[in-house]
C-alpha cells in the first residue's frame, strides 16, 4: 500500500511537471535553439530556488544544455517533495524537504556549494543565500566564474557587501521580472490566493497594499479590478505619488490598519505590520505576506497577542485577541501564494527563469574578463524572452510585406 501511494503521488508530480513544461514556452525555445550544442557543457551549477514543478523545468533545461547541477531549496514552506524525488531520480542532487528548519535550508545551500571539490563554476541564487555564503563561511570555496541573482531582496544584500569576489548578473532587473512576473504574474497569484484561501469576497472591502513597487502596483490594480477599495501604504515619496496618480488612496499604516479588511505586504522590509497595527485592526481582518522573506508581518508579536487555532489545510489560522476580535493569518506569514496557494502560473515563472538561463549563456563567454561585482543583464536576453513569449501568445512580429 505504501509503494502504491508513493507511485500515485509521483505519477501526479510527473503530470504537474509535464504541464509546467508545456506552458513554459521560452525555456522550450532555449532548449530547441541551443540544446544540441550543449553550451553549458562542463559547467558545475549550484542553484538555490523554490522546489516546484516550474523550477524543475529550469533545472531540466540547464541539464539539457550540458550542465551538471545541484539544487538547494530556498524555502521551508514551498518544497514539493514529490517533484524533488522525481528530479533526484533523473540524476540531479536536491537538498530540501517540506517543513525543514531554516537551519536545514542553510545547510542545504552550503552542501550544494561544496558538492564539488573545486567548487561550482556558476551559481543561480535566490535571496543571495549562496553568494553571501561564498563571502562568509565558505570563503575558502573557489570563486565561481559567474553568478546570477533573481530577487530584489538578494540584490539589496549584495549591494551592501563590501566587495564581491566574482561577477554577478542582476537577472532580477529583466523584462520578464519588471513587465510580466511582478505586476501581472505574482500580483495575480497573490490576489487569487488571498481571495481563495480566506474564502472572502473582495468586492466592497478595503484592501490595504503595503508597498507600491513592481508587485504592489499589480496587486493594487487587480484588487481594484475585483471591486475592492484599495489603500496603499508607502514610505517612498515617489512611489506614494505614483499611487495617488494611479487613483489610489495613500495612508500611513497606523491609519490604514484601523480600516482595512485585507492586508498584503509587498515591501521587502521587515516588520511592516507589527504589534501596534494588530492592536487596532477590525475583527475579521485578513493578513498576508507577499514578500520573498517571511519578515514583513511580525508574526511572533501576533502570536504573543492571540490565542491560536490549528492551521487549516488551506493554510489559514484564526487568531483571537483578548477582547474577542479575530484576525486571519494566511500561510503563517510566509510568502502566501507559495505557502498557501498554487504559486505563480507556469508562464510567469518561464520568463523569469529563462532570463536567468540566458544571463549565464550570454555572459559566460566574456565572464573571465568581467570585474567582480554586479553587472546588468545583457539587452539581448530581454529581446529573446520578449520574442519567444510573443510568439507563444500568437503575436505576429513579421514585417509588413507592403511596408
Amino acid at each position: 500500500m505504501v509503494e502504491e501511494a508513493e507511485s500515485s503521488r509521483l505519477s501526479g508530480a510527473a503530470v504537474r511537471l509535464e504541464l509546467a513544461g508545456d506552458r513554459m514556452a521560452v525555456l522550450a525555445a532555449i532548449r530547441s535553439d541551443l540544446g544540441p550544442d550543449k553550451p553549458l557543457g562542463g559547467q558545475r551549477i549550484a542553484l538555490c530556488g523554490h522546489v516546484t514543478a516550474e523550477t524543475a523545468v529550469q533545472v531540466n533545461t540547464l541539464v539539457e544544455l550540458g550542465a551538471e547541477l545541484v539544487w538547494a531549496a530556498s524555502s521551508t514552506s514551498t518544497t514539493d517533495d514529490d517533484i524533488a524525488e522525481l528530479v533526484r531520480r533523473s540524476g540531479v542532487v536536491v537538498h530540501g524537504r517540506r517543513g525543514m528548519s531554516e537551519e536545514d535550508l542553510r545547510l542545504g545551500a552550503l552542501a550544494a556549494l561544496r558538492a564539488w571539490p573545486q567548487g561550482p563554476t556558476m551559481v543561480l541564487d535566490e535571496g543571495a543565500v549562496m553568494i553571501r555564503a561564498l563571502h562568509g563561511e565558505l570563503a575558502d570555496v573557489p570563486a565561481p566564474v559567474l553568478a546570477s541573482e533573481k530577487t530584489p531582496d538578494g540584490l539589496t544584500v549584495l549591494e551592501d557587501l563590501d566587495k564581491l569576489r566574482f561577477p554577478v548578473v542582476k537577472s532580477d532587473e529583466s523584462f520578464g521580472k519588471h513587465a510580466v512576473d511582478n505586476p501581472h504574474g505574482t500580483a495575480q497569484s497573490l490576489v487569487e490566493t488571498i481571495a481563495t484561501v480566506s474564502g472572502r469576497m473582495l468586492a466592497g472591502k478595503v484592501f490595504v497594499v503595503a508597498g507600491y513597487g513592481r508587485v504592489g502596483t499589480g496587486v493594487a490594480a487587480k484588487a481594484r479590478g475585483l471591486g475592492a477599495r484599495v489603500i496603499v501604504t508607502e514610505v517612498d515619496a515617489t512611489r506614494a505619488l505614483l499611487a495617488v496618480l494611479d487613483g489610489f488612496e495613500v495612508l500611513p499604516m497606523a491609519k490604514a490598519a484601523a480600516v482595512g479588511d485585507f492586508f498584503c505586504t509587498v515591501t521587502g522590509a521587515a516588520g511592516v505590520i507589527h504589534r501596534e497595527h494588530f492592536a487596532v485592526m477590525k475583527s475579521g481582518a485578513v493578513l498576508a505576506n507577499g514578500g520573498h522573506l517571511p519578515v514583513e508581518l511580525d508574526v511572533a508579536a501576533l502570536y504573543g497577542m492571540t490565542k491560536r487555532q490549528p492551521l487549516s489545510p488551506q493554510g489559514t489560522e484564526i487568531l483571537e485577541l483578548d477582547d474577542g476580535r479575530k484576525l486571519t493569518l494566511l500561510g503563517g506569514g510566509n510568502i502566501v501564494n507559495l505557502a498557501a496557494g498554487r504559486g505563480n502560473a507556469s508562464e510567469v515563472m518561464d520568463v523569469t527563469f529563462a532570463s536567468q538561463v540566458l544571463a549565464l549563456l550570454n555572459v559566460l563567454p566574456q565572464a573571465s574578463a568581467l570585474a567582480p561585482g554586479l553587472h546588468p543583464l545583457p539587452p539581448e536576453c530581454d529581446e529573446y524572452v520578449a520574442r519567444a513569449l510573443a510568439s507563444s501568445l500568437g503575436i505576429d512580429l513579421s514585417a509588413d510585406e507592403d511596408s
